[in-house]
């Protein structure tokens, strides 16, 4: 009856010793696995690769705009192709939506929007644009006064800005049964110039869209200001060649081609109007809540992501062939979201996402509310595959990064790297540097060098195979004119360096320097003091390093846990329950036998009907301690049962007894009786 459970036991140990994400019922909120580190306050982002490929591996960064309420990481976030994080800033602990590259004039801009996304769906809020150094350069706003939106911002080829803008305005909607003066969320974008934020071109949906043209259902939404209807809600926007716009509208799940000069209608793709011939069965026009649409091979295709629809439930970037000549289109590839570990939801249509297309050919695919993750194919086969919250919350928006892309980006931090002592050990890190390659230790016996004799520059490369030594004495000294010293070399790992300090060092001051790949010094740390005097860490000593606890380590304590629960019910088993048992059997059998010898008149006869159960002979070599008859001595033959005493095949009718003393009741009278016959 218990065995089925005590197999129960090592199965649960092993689900829970290899889950890698806990419940967010077991643990305290925030609970989501950050990174934190001892030389910088600022937290990693919980990313973990899932699948990894060295086709993947670009040499390029991945952009997030990480938000939700239990996650301590938020705000733009970079990031390396193993997860590591390169640069982050809370940004005032705005949330931040759309992080990316733009550039404007031939320069990289980080650009990003942060602000107040709570405003019925969109945003309230700027758009900063930062140069390498992560200082702010740019910070635009909508026209008139407004807010920008959230939703788009990009750098047109033409060096303009095009982003999303959204405000109330009354309209007539009596065409879909609403109110003639009602009020509605108004979806609009703008063309401005970056250096006035002037105005340049204006479009308005309500202006160019019908309400028939809709698909999301208006539940009496727009009957007053503070519930506008939102009916159009577009979310993308992408400049052409020609100067026209492709707009993208999620709740009309189609895109609309736009007269860049006049603002009409050219064409629509997908939803209840579409003006193209579907060549894929109806597959390339069938998308929902489309994002991210954008155009592609000198304006003869378009990628968007496809936020799941009745005919394609699974959440999907898709890749279109488009002849706006003969009206056509047709799927080149569509990348439908991976089932394999961290699946994401495919139950409902949900919101954001985007696709890339990266210079190396591959397409980068992120689910926005769906899940949080991003993965990238090469074809239509998922090579790299990595997540950045748990499973549990896939689907409910928390964490999640609206949009996320990979580039090439060079980080030239203004300030200065991070530096902390402990004992000896050094940590070293410098948010946003990209192009550090080797962390230099020195020491000094005063806090200060002269900055007058301060070099820059390493005359040995930081690769030992490229060494300037010629006489075989180098000396790796950057500052050999100066109080500072080489101490070590390491090369940079993470996002923080542990840098092992010698036993031997004696200096009283320690700094450390950051060298690129050529040996170029790109920033030095402060000075911080040292006192030689501490004893240097040894290998025996347990309170050096913080002890961690792997899922393995846990998973053999827990099968160690739970074979010696399973022993001691065994001993409980087989011990203390089956003398309990035996007991009882044996008081029962005597009270039986002394009720059935009362009706037989024959002892031989009682033993040649049948031998009994195994615990009532078991039960003759036992005696109980009940209560006692003092008249009486009861005799108990120790070989009465003829399966256990060969006397009794040469002697059936003459037992031999032995007496005891014993504490059991007197024998029924029906026995005594059969004994005195």
């Amino acid at each position: 009856m218990w065995r089925p459970l005590f197999l129960l036991a090592p199965l649960l140990n092993l689900a829970c010793a290899n889950d890698p994400y806990p419940s967010p019922d077991d643990v305290p909120k925030p609970w989501l696995p950050t990174a934190k580190y001892r030389s910088a306050a600022i937290v990693g982002p919980p990313i973990e690769v899932v699948s990894d490929s060295i086709e993947c591996r670009d040499g390029q960064y991945t952009f997030l705009s990480l938000r939700g309420d239990d996650t301590v990481a938020h705000g733009p976030t970079i990031v390396d192709q193993d997860g590591e994080l390169v640069w982050t800033t809370t940004f005032s602990d705005l949330p931040t939506y759309n992080l990316d590259i733009n550039t404007y004039k031939g320069q990289d801009y980080l650009t990003f929007w942060a602000g107040d996304d709570k405003v019925d769906g969109h945003g309230d809020g700027s758009i900063y644009m930062l140069d390498s150094s992560y200082n702010e350069v740019y910070k635009l706003k909508g026209p008139h006064g407004l807010s920008a939106d959230l939703h788009e911002f990009q750098i047109t080829r033409n060096d303009t800005a095009l982003f999303t803008v959204y405000d109330v305005v009354q309209a007539d909607f009596k065409s879909v049964g609403g109110p003639s003066q009602g009020w509605i969320w108004d979806g609009r974008f703008v063309e401005v110039d970056v250096e006035t934020n002037d105005v340049l071109f204006e479009w308005r949906a309500s202006e160019h869209i019908n309400f028939t043209e809709v698909t999301q259902s208006r539940d009496h939404a727009g009957e007053s200001y503070e519930t506008a209807w939102d009916f159009f809600h577009i979310n993308g926007v992408d400049k052409d060649a020609k100067g026209n716009f492709l707009v993208t509208a999620l709740h009309a799940d189609y895109l609309v081609y736009v007269d860049g000069r006049t603002g009409d209608v050219i064409w629509r793709l997908g939803g209840k109007r579409s003006n193209f011939k579907d060549l894929s069965s109806g597959d390339a026009s069938t998308f929902a809540w489309p994002h991210h649409a954008r155009f592609r091979d000198e304006d003869t295709a378009i990628t968007l992501f496809d936020n799941a629809s009745p005919k394609h439930p699974r959440n999907r970037g898709i890749y279109l062939d488009v002849d706006q000549s003969k009206m056509s289109v047709k799927i080149r590839h569509a990348y439908p979201a991976i089932e394999r570990h961290m699946v994401v939801p495919q139950s409902q249509a949900q919101s954001q996402g985007s696709i890339q297309i990266l210079d190396s050919g591959n397409v980068l695919l992120s689910y926005g509310l769906n899940g949080p993750a991003w993965t990238e194919y090469k074809g239509s086969v998922a090579l790299c595959h990595a997540v950045f919250g748990p499973e549990a919350h896939f689907g409910s928006g928390n964490p999640a990064s609206y949009r996320v892309s990979k580039h090439a980006w060079k980080g030239h931090p203004s300030t200065t790297p991070d530096f902390e002592i402990s004992g000896y050990e050094a940590a070293v890190s410098w948010n946003g540097a990209t192009e550090v390659a080797m962390w230099v230790l020195e020491g000094s016996d005063v806090a200060l060098p002269d900055p007058n004799n301060d070099q820059s520059y390493y005359s040995s490369s930081v690769d030992e195979e490229h060494t300037n030594d010629t006489d075989g004495d180098n000396d790796d000294s950057p500052d050999t004119t100066t109080a500072f010293m080489l101490i070590s070399k390491t090369p940079k790992s993470t996002f923080e360096t542990i840098i092992q300090i010698p036993p031997g060092v004696e200096f009283s001051f320690l700094r450390i320097r950051a060298l690129d790949a050529s040996g170029l010094v790109l920033g030095t740390t402060s000075t911080l003091p040292f006192d030689p005097s501490d004893p240097p860490p040894t290998p025996d000593d347990p309170d050096d390093k913080p002890k961690s606890t792997s899922s393995s380590s846990l998973f053999l304590a827990g099968v160690a846990a739970t074979l010696s629960l399973l022993i001691l019910l065994y001993l409980f088993r087989r011990c203390c329950l089956g003398f309990c048992l035996r007991r009882r059997w044996q008081y029962q059998y005597l009270l039986r036998r002394g009720r059935d010898d009362d009706d037989d008149d024959d002892d031989d006869d009682y033993w040649g009907n049948g031998y009994g159960t195994e615990e009532q002979e078991v039960g003759l070599h036992h005696m109980s301690d009940t209560e006692s008859d003092d008249s009486d001595e009861v005799q108990v033959s120790v070989l009465e049962n003829p399966r256990l005493s060969p006397m009794l095949a040469r002697s059936p009718s003459g037992l031999s007894t032995f007496s005891f003393g014993s504490g059991l009741r007197s024998p029924s009278p029906g026995a005594e009786r059969a004994k005195q016959q």
